[in-house]
C-alpha cells in the first residue's frame, strides 16, 4: 500500500499543492560549508479516524470523547500536514539525517549531505508512536524525541498537568513504546526535563514564567541563586537518570521547554552530562560542531513558503529600532489599585503605537537628579522601590510584543557613606554640575555594581541593557597627570578613562545577560551618548566618551537629540529643527546608520513644558528624509498622552512597514 493512499485523499490534494510550491525562485541553499537544519513537530492528529484520546481539556473527571469537541494546542497539526512535508522535503532534495550523523560528521566519519535536515518532535505525545513512527519507517526518516521524564514516569490512570489543563496519561509515550522505537535505529530519546516543562510564580505581583529561566518566588520567598540553580540542576540529573534506566542509553541532547533557557542552565546541562542542547531560534542554520542548535518551530499554520524561507536561510527581521524610553517613576503609586490602571495605560499605548524598542527605567530617581536612590528589583544592596522591574517588562514584551532593554546606571548609585566616589581633583570633592558617581576605579565599587547587575540579571528578565549617561569622566576626574597637561596628553587620559567605561559595562552586560533568555550570545546592549561629544570634536576629553568606540563597543549607541537641552540659551523651533538636521548629518559622515539611535526629547526641561507634537513629527520625518531609520523619544508620558499618540503614529510606527 502506498503512503499517500494510507493516509488518504486529503493528503494527495495537499501534495498537488507542494508541487507547484517547488518551482518558486527562493534563494538555494549555501553549501560553502554544509549544515543542518532541524524542524521541531509537536502533537499531531489524524482527523480522518476517531479520536481515541482527549486533546486537552479542563479536568480529568469530564473526559468524554462524544461530549466533548476536539481541542488542539497551538503546536498541534494534522497528519496529513506532516505527510506533505515529509513528501516535499524528498521531492525538493532534503535528506533526514540522525543525531548520531552529525556527531560523526563533526568527527570526519560521515560527509554530511548539503540539504541535511534533523526532524524533532517535542513532548513525547503518543501519536509519535502510533502515527509517526510508522511514517518514519516508510520514509526511512530518522528522528528526535524529547521527553518530559515525569509525564512518562507517572502512573497509567494519573493525569497530566500541562499549562493550565489537565491531560491523561494515556496521551502520552511509554517506556516499552520508547525502547522499541530506540532500538529501530531511528529515534534518538533525547530529555526535555524531568519537571520543568511549567511556570513557576516569579514575583509578588504573581508573574508567571518559564521554570528554566526564573527564580520562583514561594510563599513571600525569592528563590535564591543557589536554590534556583540546585533545582534546574536536580531536575536534569533526574531526567537523564530516568531515560538511561528506561532505555539503557544515556541521552544526550536537552531540549529547552518552549525554547526558553540561558547561560546558567547550559552550564548546568553540561554538568548532568548534556553535550547538546536544543532551541527553538531559527536565524541560521547549525554546523555539526555546535552544541547550540537551532530550530524552526511548526504549527498548522506554518506554510510550505515559511519553512522553505528557514530551509534556505531566507528569512527577514524588520531591522528598524522605533524606542521608547519609559519611566516607572512615572508609572509608580503607592496604590495599587493605581499601579495597576497606569501599568494597563502603557500597555495599550505602547502596543498601540507599534513600535519595536522599550528603554525601561529599572532604578528609582523620585527626585530626578539622574542618581539611582533605590531599585525596581530584588538585590542585595539598596532599597527596592517595587518589585515593578520585572512584572513591567514582561508584560510589554508578552502584551505589547516588544524589545524591553533594562536603564540601568553605569555609575550613578546613591550608597551613602562608606564609598569611594569621583571627584573633581581640582577640589577633591564630587562635583555639583554632575551625577554623584562610583568611582570605577575602586575594587569596592566594582564588586557592589558587578552584584547588583547580577541580582538584576536574576530577578528580572528582558532583552537587553541601555546603560545611562552617566557613564562619563571629565577631564578633571579619574587618573590625570598633575601639573601642565598637553591637549596630547588630555587625549591620551580620555581615551584610557574611556576604554575603562567600555570594559567595565562589558562586565555588567555579560553578569546580567548570562541570566537572560538566549543568553550572552542574544542579549544586546545599548548606550546613551551625548550629542555634543559628537558634534564638537573637542567634546570626547571633556567626557571621555566618543562615538566611534560606541559603535564598536555597543549593539545600539542612543544619542540623545535634545536641543533645547544641548543649547546654553533658548533656541527658536526652527534652530532646534536645523540643529537636529545637522546632527544627523555628522552622524551619518561618521558612521552607518543602522547602529545609532537617536533619541529626541518629548520634554523641554528649561520650562518643564512638553515638546509640541507637531515639532516632534518634524523631527522624525527630518531623521527620515536623511534615511535615518532608528529613532525614538524620551520621556514618554504615557499618563498624559504626551506625545500625542495618534499626531505621532503615521511617522512613528512600523506596523505598516513591509518587507
Amino acid at each position: 500500500m502506498g503512503i499517500l493512499t494510507k493516509y488518504g485523499s486529503k493528503a494527495v490534494f495537499l501534495l498537488s499543492v507542494l508541487w507547484a510550491l517547488t518551482s518558486s525562485p527562493f534563494v538555494n541553499a549555501r553549501t560553502t560549508d554544509v549544515r543542518y537544519s532541524v524542524l521541531c513537530y509537536h502533537d499531531i492528529v489524524d482527523e480522518s479516524r476517531p479520536l481515541n484520546r482527549p486533546i486537552a481539556i479542563p479536568k480529568l473527571n469530564e473526559m468524554s470523547e462524544h461530549s466533548k469537541p476536539r481541542q488542539y494546542f497551538s503546536q498541534t497539526i494534522e497528519l496529513s500536514t506532516l505527510i506533505t512535508h515529509f513528501n516535499w522535503l524528498k521531492a525538493n532534495g532534503y535528506t533526514p539525517v540522525s543525531f548520531q550523523q552529525i556527531l560523526d560528521a563533526q568527527q570526519g566519519k560521515f560527509n554530511l549531505p548539503n540539504k541535511a535536515v534533523l526532524l524533532t518532535f517535542d513532548d513525547g505525545y503518543e501519536s509519535f508512536y502510533n502515527l509517526v513512527y510508522p511514517l518514519l519507517k516508510q520514509y526511512r526518516y530518522p528522528a528526535v524525541q524529547a521527553l518530559v521524564t515525569s509525564w512518562i514516569d507517572a502512573a497509567n490512570n494519573s493525569s497530566i498537568t500541562y499549562g493550565d489543563v489537565q491531560l491523561p496519561r494515556s496521551g502520552f509515550l511509554t517506556w516499552t513504546q520508547l525502547k522499541e522505537m530506540q532500538s529501530s535505529g531511528l529515534v534518538e530519546i533525547a530529555s526535555h526535563t524531568h519537571n520543568q516543562h511549567r511556570s513557576v510564580v516569579s514575583n509578588s505581583s504573581g508573574t508567571k514564567q518559564a521554570a528554566l529561566l526564573s527564580p520562583a518566588f514561594t510563599h513571600n520567598h525569592y528563590e535564591t541563586e543557589s536554590e534556583y540553580k540546585k533545582r534546574i540542576l536536580d531536575d536534569l540529573m533526574t531526567s537523564s537518570a530516568s531515560i538511561l534506566k528506561n532505555t539503557g542509553k544515556t541521552p544526550r541532547i536537552i531540549v529547552w521547554p518552549y525554547g526558553q533557557f540561558n547561560d546558567v542552565n547550559v552550564a548546568l546541562a553540561n554538568q548532568a552530562g548534556f553535550t547538546h542542547h536544543f532551541t527553538l531560534e531559527e536565524e541560521q542554520h547549525n554546523l555539526p560542531e555546535t552544541k547550540r542548535v537551532g530550530r524552526l518551530l511548526i504549527d498548522e499554520e506554518t506554510s510550505l513558503e515559511s519553512i522553505q524561507e528557514y530551509l534556505t536561510e531566507n528569512t527577514w527581521q524588520l531591522p528598524t529600532q522605533r524606542v521608547v524610553h519609559v519611566d516607572l517613576d512615572y508609572l509608580y503609586d503607592a496604590n495599587p489599585a493605581q499601579l495597576n490602571k497606569n501599568l494597563d495605560v502603557l500597555i495599550e499605548r505602547i502596543h498601540q503605537l507599534g513600535i519595536s524598542t522599550v528603554y525601561l527605567q529599572a532604578y528609582a530617581d523620585p527626585d530626578g537628579n539622574g542618581v539611582a536612590s533605590a531599585l525596581y528589583f530584588p538585590n542585595r544592596h539598596m532599597p527596592m522601590r517595587a518589585d515593578l522591574l520585572n512584572r513591567v517588562a514582561w508584560q510589554l514584551a508578552t502584551r505589547s510584543e516588544v524589545k524591553v532593554y533594562a536603564w540601568m546606571p553605569m555609575l550613578a548609585f546613591d550608597m551613602g557613606k562608606g564609598y569611594e566616589y569621583v571627584t573633581d581633583t581640582r577640589t577633591l570633592r564630587p562635583s555639583q554640575n554632575a551625577y554623584l558617581r562610583l568611582s570605577p576605579y575602586s575594587k569596592k565599587n566594582q564588586k557592589i555594581i558587578k552584584e547588583i547587575y547580577q541580582d538584576l540579571g536574576l530577578y528580572a528578565k528582558f532583552d537587553g541593557v541601555l546603560f545611562h549617561d552617566d557613564g562619563f569622566l571629565t577631564d578633571f576626574e579619574g587618573p590625570i597627570k598633575q601639573g601642565q597637561r598637553t591637549d596630547a596628553t588630555m587625549n591620551i587620559e580620555a581615551q584610557s578613562k574611556a576604554q575603562t567605561l567600555i570594559d567595565f559595562s562589558h562586565e555588567l552586560a555579560k553578569i546580567a545577560g548570562q541570566y537572560q533568555r538566549g543568553g550572552v550570545a542574544k542579549f544586546k546592549t545599548a548606550r546613551n551618548i551625548y550629542a555634543s561629544v559628537i558634534m564638537d570634536e573637542n567634546a570626547s576629553k571633556w567626557f571621555a566618551q566618543d562615538l566611534d568606540s560606541f559603535i564598536k563597543a555597543y549593539d545600539y549607541t542612543a544619542i540623545m537629540a535634545m536641543p533645547y537641552m544641548e543649547s546654553e540659551h533658548s533656541i527658536t523651533k526652527n534652530q532646534a529643527n536645523q540643529w537636529v538636521a545637522q546632527l544627523a548629518d555628522i552622524v551619518l559622515k561618521k558612521t552607518n546608520s543602522n547602529k545609532v539611535v537617536f533619541e529626541l526629547q518629548a520634554k523641554n526641561w528649561r520650562n518643564q513644558e512638553p515638546i509640541d507634537n507637531t515639532q516632534m513629527v518634524q523631527w522624525m520625518q527630518i531623521l527620515d528624509k536623511k534615511g535615518i531609520q532608528n529613532f525614538g523619544y524620551y520621556p514618554d508620558n504615557f499618563i498624559e498622552n504626551q506625545p500625542d499618540s495618534d499626531t505621532i503614529h503615521p511617522f512613528f510606527s512600523l506596523k505598516n512597514q513591509g518587507r
